[in-house]
């Protein structure tokens, strides 16, 4: 006996769920995990590299504090476990390698 003889598609199983209920969760976790999730990687992505960029900014400040008080020209901080290298020659410059492998530079006048 097929479920179409039964009482249809609708029908409800030994355990009280129909075939359309399974099939709308199912789908309902297909959209969580295919959309929701890699939007959030995406986000957290994004505010790691915007960590990065802070904790550059916060290096170029503690240089330029060193060039005032102690008239040194360059220097490194670890943070993290990423090196931030600060140097000045025309401009403050801080470079720094991202969690991505790529490597950034800012500068200030």
């Amino acid at each position: 006996m097929s479920i179409w003889e039964k009482e249809g598609w609708f029908s409800l199983n030994e355990q009280g769920f129909s075939w359309a209920e399974t099939m709308l969760s199912l789908f309902m976790l297909f959209i969580l995990f295919g959309t929701l999730l890699p939007v959030m990687q995406q986000l957290q992505q994004s505010i790691h590299l915007k960590k990065e960029r802070l904790i550059a900014y916060e290096t170029l400040h503690e240089g330029a504090k060193e060039i005032h008080s102690l008239n040194i020209l360059q220097g490194e901080r670890r943070v993290n476990g990423v090196t931030y290298s600060w140097e000045m020659k025309d401009e403050l410059c801080v470079s720094y390698q991202t969690y991505k492998q790529t490597s950034e530079t800012i500068c200030i006048e």
